[in-house]
């Protein structure tokens, strides 16, 4: 297993205003996984037969605006029968704090406790105005404590999902810092450039959301990358 190196600043970018779930100015009230529900349904009892996955991001790894079961990381586990509980929080970040005020530390404490074989986490835009040298810290300690506590474990890392305008380069930055902490405790990281891209009929009304034939589309590429890459077990 890779020896963790220790984490580079990147020099201070003024990152622009990038959408992802609950990613407004303003804090965001508390999302649904769908339009009309109260709140997100409760993960599916844990099949102790099944490999154990857990997702770790934002409103989109979260299915803001679409069905739980339609949500990318969703669509992943039940392409390979795996047994997902999806720990993602709208507006979240791995310094930004989403809609509840907890940010990805959050999410990697109660991820912790439980037992997974395969861990999904996504890169985000909500760390748009943070500096990349905190973003940087905190990811590299996550990504840490995630690979101590589960050595055997497949980290999965993907670039951030992004909408139907044409994202700004300052995304590269966001991507950059995941993709070390990643790759840094021999995760796989997983480029999925940006599918949704001048397809507004993949969104949902804002323009940023993926809708649910968008989040079938998200999940397509990151199935086409996962299975060069040899983590589709």
């Amino acid at each position: 297993m890779p020896t963790r190196k220790p984490a580079i600043a990147l020099a201070a970018l003024g990152l622009v205003a990038l959408a992802l779930a609950g990613c407004s100015a303003a804090a965001p009230a508390r999302p649904v996984a769908a339009q009309g529900t109260a709140a997100a349904a409760p993960a599916a009892p844990a099949d102790s037969a099944r490999p154990q996955v857990v997702a770790i991001g934002d409103s989109i790894a979260f299915g803001k605006g679409v069905r739980p079961d339609e949500a990318w990381p969703a669509l992943i586990a039940r392409q390979h029968g795996w047994q997902l509980t999806d720990l993602a929080v709208s507006g979240s970040g791995f310094v930004k704090p989403g809609w509840n005020g907890t940010t990805y530390r959050q999410q990697v404490d109660t991820a912790l406790t439980l037992k997974p074989e395969y861990i999904l986490i996504a890169a985000t835009r909500n760390d748009r105005n943070e500096a990349p040298a905190a973003v940087t810290a905190s990811a590299t300690e996550l990504l840490g404590e995630l690979r101590d506590a589960f050595p055997k474990a497949q980290i999965i890392g993907i670039t951030a999902v992004w909408g139907s305008d044409q994202p700004p380069a300052t995304i590269d930055t966001v991507d950059a810092i995941a993709e070390k902490a990643v790759t840094d405790v021999g995760g796989t990281f997983l480029d999925i450039g940006f599918p949704l891209v001048g397809h507004p009929e993949l969104l949902q009304a804002d323009g940023i959301h993926p809708n649910a034939a968008g989040d079938r589309t998200v999940a397509k590429v990151i199935e086409d990358r996962l299975a060069p890459a040899g983590k589709t077990s």
